[in-house]
């Protein structure tokens, strides 16, 4: 092993070496950019990030040059002042280089991660909503999702990403289900790599990491060899042993074998269009627990699973000269394709025979319909988006802004869902998986459309912004349900529309024309989560319809179907911001938020039951409370990020009122880093987690009794050495005092332990 690994080591060094050669001998210098133009660009970021207007960036251009070139340009803070929304800028993610989309959003007030520490057993938790539904995922653009059981759904290389946006709470253009809230990833394009008068250029970037022998390697290359066309692609493969705990033992099946994609063409036919295509593709195999979102195999075992994901997208962004106009476009598509093989042993669903050599059993071959053989379980998810939305400034003046955002959104995903075993005669087979079907996981559609319109006034410090949302869904039931479902008469399409609404006011103490802002605000919202095909068409022990749970008055046919009704919620928040660039007359550029929110969520899907009378109801509540600050400092060379969340509430199973147990525990996280020279720079991460409760057994609905699950602290630092404009390398250390800990259990259970300590090192060769 250790040859092997000496081995791999050996050819990185080689391929490192080889890269720089080429791209150095195939290099040619780049065009000198005039002194006028760094002014004018550096003055424009300044005052995108100080709220000024364009036509003021012409003035600056004029000013003396040195009193710009030599003035470090201020970091985006990523706050919204009034919505609670966060930004993970390109600069944050370049400096914590994430292992995972998931660790890059930790440090989001608010934020935890649910499942783990496997990326395909990971899912959001935004405010306590930790299932998967309840958080909507963006790719460029296109919805994700993946629906199976214990199973996370979000396949993408945080290489690939130039920024992820957190939205917390459900948001007018953000599409139904988002509950919890939205993550909105956008992967990089070529501008983001090249330098001033540079038309190609190209990346390598290798990475070990000492807790799993995790091997990370990420080839780019990118260029405008128009001006009017930028290219870029990205390979990235990823490698790993087992994961080490904090008592050094090793995590089983937590080995990671998975490559990444990135293509992105943008094209600018004209000023005022661009055109963006962009294809996202990640594979994963290896040996994983089929509860992926779950600790080590339990009941249901070990799968040799593969994932097959692509994303494609195709955005228009058509901005002229005209305040009407400011239409933003995307369509895309996508597929994941999941394949779970069990052998004889290795699960629950596929128990040993070891009377049986494959499918041939030993005492009498001529006996076909005994041994199984190999199980597999196949799933194909297909996805299609269409999101449409303009931004018109109906009117402005010095004191009076109106504006209307209207847009339409459409989306569907079906899924095809397969269980066989290698013996197609075997008796379970045909008994229990008749064609591959499994009632426990129905094949089906789903589908929505939907208008939005939000319209915003501004008088003078003053804004109010209503907001209406339509949505008309669509579920089909497919396959094999179809015949459960037609000798009762029981509909296989369910159609239902839902109607939201939301309000935002907010009040600037301060003029508009003054860089310092001092914003009240107060927002409400409403947001709805659709059943999932599972909770709709499925038949057995999953369903809340079987005749044990509704003996009187229950579908005959066991699958709730139409007797669920869509889940609701209202959330109401307060805060104030404060942003000042010179804060108490310093170089200090601060900006901060405080915010309070109450969300009330009604008609819980859990709580579908047939009461004592035999009456039928849905009447389950969840009930939350936080507190969400975040702030951001800059002085010179040196930066800080704060953030902290809490959170607490109660639920109504239609029976008993209990803890809200799916919320996480008290989050603190403090970031600070400096420049320590002009090519050197570090920083250090400190948070800290508080106990939280956990359903310790039972369900929310049957038998529930509660523990506690310990809080925990990590310290993570990096530094970063700019060797040269070529050569930059970093040294990140992750959990630096070996903490044993657990992260949060899926569906509020107690987590399984996370990742001891990690040092990684990488590598950056950019030309």
């Amino acid at each position: 092993m250790k040859k092997n690994k000496l081995v791999l080591v050996g050819l990185d060094i080689l391929q490192i070496g080889l890269c720089f050669w080429v791209f150095t001998a195939a290099g040619h210098a780049a065009e000198q950019v005039s002194e006028r133009t760094v002014v004018k660009v550096e003055a424009t970021i300044q005052n995108e990030q100080t709220g000024q207007k364009n036509e003021d960036v012409e003035k600056v251009d004029t000013l003396p040059e040195v009193s710009v070139t030599d003035k470090k340009l201020q970091e985006e803070s990523g706050i919204n002042s009034t919505l609670p929304i966060t930004t993970i800028t390109t600069e944050q993610l370049q400096r914590s280089q994430p292992s995972n989309i998931f660790d890059a959003v930790r440090s989001v007030p608010g934020v935890s991660i649910s499942g783990g520490p496997r990326p395909s057993g990971m899912t959001f938790s935004i405010r306590g909503y930790a299932d998967n539904e309840d958080v909507l995922v963006k790719v460029d653009g296109v919805q994700k999702g993946f629906e199976k059981y214990r199973m996370g759904g979000t396949f993408i290389e945080p290489e690939l990403l130039k920024s992820i946006e957190v939205q917390r709470g459900p948001q007018i253009g953000s599409g139904s289900g988002s509950l919890g809230g939205t993550i909105i990833a956008s992967t990089k394009s070529a501008e983001d790599f090249l330098r001033p008068g540079q038309k190609y250029g190209g990346k390598v970037k290798f990475g070990y990491g000492n807790n799993n022998d995790e091997y990370t390697r990420s080839y780019l290359v990118y260029g405008r060899p128009d001006e009017r066309v930028d290219i870029l692609y990205n390979y990235s493969n990823r490698h790993s042993n087992n994961i080490t705990l904090g008592d050094d033992t090793k995590l089983d099946d937590s080995a990671i074998e998975s490559i990444s994609h990135l293509l992105k063409v943008s094209l600018f036919p004209t000023e005022d269009i661009e055109l963006v295509t962009s294809v996202v593709k990640f594979e994963d195999t290896g040996l994983q627990p089929y509860d992926a979102t779950g600790g080590q195999p339990g009941f249901f075992g070990n799968v040799i699973r593969s994932i097959d994901d692509l994303t494609w997208s195709e955005s228009l962004h058509y901005e002229p000269v005209h305040p009407w106009i400011n239409l933003k476009a995307t369509v895309g598509a996508g597929h994941t394709n999941l394949q779970d093989l069990m052998r004889p042993g290795m699960s629950s669903f596929n128990s040993a025979q070891p009377l049986c050599d494959g499918v041939v059993y030993r005492p009498n071959p001529s006996n076909t319909n005994i041994c199984r053989g190999n199980l597999t379980d196949s799933y194909k998810y297909k996805t299609k988006t269409v999101d449409i939305n303009n931004l018109a400034v109906l009117f402005e003046s010095d004191s009076v802004i109106a504006s209307l955002l209207a847009g339409y959104q459409y989306n569907s995903s079906e899924r095809e869902i397969e269980r066989f075993f290698d013996n197609r005669l075997s008796t379970t087979q045909t008994m229990q998986y008749p064609n591959g079907f499994n009632a426990s996981a129905p094949p089906g559609s789903k589908s929505f459309n939907a208008i939005y319109l939000q319209p915003k006034l501004q008088i003078g410090q003053f804004s109010i912004t209503p907001g209406y949302r339509k949505d008309s869904y669509e579920v089909k039931a497919d396959g094999g349900t179809l015949a459960l479902l037609e000798p009762y008469n029981q509909n296989s399409k369910i159609k239902f529309q839902e109607e939201t609404w939301s309000l935002g006011l907010a009040y600037d103490l301060f003029s508009k024309n003054k860089p310092e802002k001092l914003t009240f605000y107060t927002n409400y919202g409403q947001g709805f989560r659709p059943p999932l095909i599972d909770e709709y068409f499925t038949q057995g022990n999953f369903s809340l319809c079987t005749a044990g749970a509704m003996p009187t008055n229950g579908p005959a046919s066991q699958i709730c179907g139409e007797l669920y009704q869509p889940q609701l919620s209202e959330s109401t928040e307060v805060g104030v911001s404060y942003q000042n660039p010179h804060l108490l007359n310093t170089d200090v550029w601060f900006s901060g938020k405080l915010n309070f929110y109450h969300t009330y969520t009604s008609h819980l899907l859990l709580s579908l039951r047939e009461e004592a009378d035999g009456r039928i109801t849905q009447n389950g509540w969840e009930r939350r409370n936080g507190v969400e600050i975040e702030s951001f400092l800059q002085y010179r060379n040196f930066y800080m990020r704060t953030a902290y969340s809490r959170i607490n509430g109660e639920l109504f199973n239609g029976a008993t009122q209990i803890p809200l147990f799916t919320v996480p525990g008290n989050a603190l996280n403090i970031n600070i880093g400096t420049e320590i020279l002009k090519n050197i720079d570090m920083n250090l991460t400190y948070r800290k987690v508080s106990e939280r409760t956990v359903l310790a057994s039972g369900t929310a609905v049957s038998n529930p009794q509660f523990g506690m699950q310990d809080g925990y602290e990590l310290w993570n630092a990096g530094i970063r050495w700019r060797a040269d404009e070529h050569v930059t390398l970093r040294l990140i250390g992750e959990n630096l005092k070996n903490e044993l800990y657990r992260l949060d259990g899926t569906m509020g259970g107690l987590g399984i332990y996370g990742p001891g300590r990690n040092v990684k090192f990488l590598v950056e060769m950019t030309y």
